[in-house]
């Protein structure tokens, strides 16, 4: 392939990866999902392969007892992943610039997907890791869950920071903005709630991350989970799915900023596209 370069959403920490990458995987772990607010979608190459500049912006977290995960500790990014003493560091696709010449061409640890979607692609789905076992029935599509429920607990991937919606909460809205697909790794899920509805402990464990001048984004300054997006001066605030208990009792209504999508996917469901914001297409 040559060179492909990568940098977070502030630009704190960029790298450069040569040489042949491997066919990236969309992973719906619920550890991914709570990590990333988003599924997580990798590539990898050889450590050895990998300039990295700014590493001492990079917080690494063990996510298991031989796996760890790195973010900005800057601007939030989800950003690695990687075996401890491992020879391979796997990057978020949405940190690559484009084009990466790269596509999706499988699902794994799907019997753990979140309840407010379907995969509807055709790529192959393992239950759990591909490495030495075969794909499986694709996943059917979920039941109907109680959309009426008016209270979602959830977490951030390490546990130091709990939240409690009392509220109703907005179906989903799945954005492929280029800032947020290099913020969470991949395109996220956003709901939606009220402040006045949410309950919060472990706040002093929350960083915010001015994004722009309309918005900023909030993660857990441990972990570096994806907890919230808001716009100023707003009194709701939008909340990656993957973050909540399961089940949620949400779904998937519409894709926005589809204009500015990543070229490592597709969106093949028949859900309305909006080339940007949907204006009040999913009213809250």
């Amino acid at each position: 392939m040559g060179q492909i370069r990568g940098e977070c959403l502030c630009g704190a920490v960029t790298f450069e990866a040569s040489g042949e990458l491997m066919a990236p995987a969309a992973c719906h772990c619920a550890m991914c999902r709570r990590w990333h607010g988003s599924l997580g979608v990798y590539t990898s190459a050889p450590a050895e392969k990998v300039l990295l500049t700014g590493g001492e912006n990079v917080q690494w977290v063990r996510s298991g007892d031989e796996t760890e995960r790195g973010f900005c500790r800057i601007c939030g990014s989800k950003l690695f992943w990687r075996r401890v003493g491992g020879s391979n560091l796997d990057m978020v696709m949405g940190s690559l610039e484009a084009p990466t010449g790269l596509t999706v061409d499988k699902h794994i640890w799907v019997a753990f997907k979140g309840d407010y979607y379907d995969i509807e692609d055709g790529l192959p789905q393992y239950a759990e890791s591909s490495a030495n076992a075969g794909p499986i029935q694709p996943a059917s599509p979920e039941p109907a869950a109680d959309a009426k429920q008016t209270t979602r607990n959830g977490q951030c991937l390490c546990g130091a920071i709990h939240l409690t919606v009392t509220g109703p909460m907005r179906d989903i809205s799945v954005c492929h903005c280029g800032q947020c697909r290099r913020w969470h790794g991949h395109a996220p899920a956003y709901s939606k709630a009220r402040w006045t509805d949410i309950g919060l402990t472990g706040g002093e464990f929350l960083s915010w991350y001015v994004s722009s001048p309309e918005a900023r984004r909030g993660f857990c300054n441990q972990c570096g989970s994806s907890l919230f997006w808001e716009r100023t001066g707003s009194d709701a605030v939008s909340i990656p799915a993957g973050l909540l208990d399961a089940p949620t009792g949400l779904h998937t209504r519409h894709h926005i900023f589809v204009a500015d999508k990543g070229d490592c996917y597709e969106i093949p469901d028949a859900l309305p596209q909006f080339a940007g914001s949907g204006g009040n297409a999913l009213p809250f």
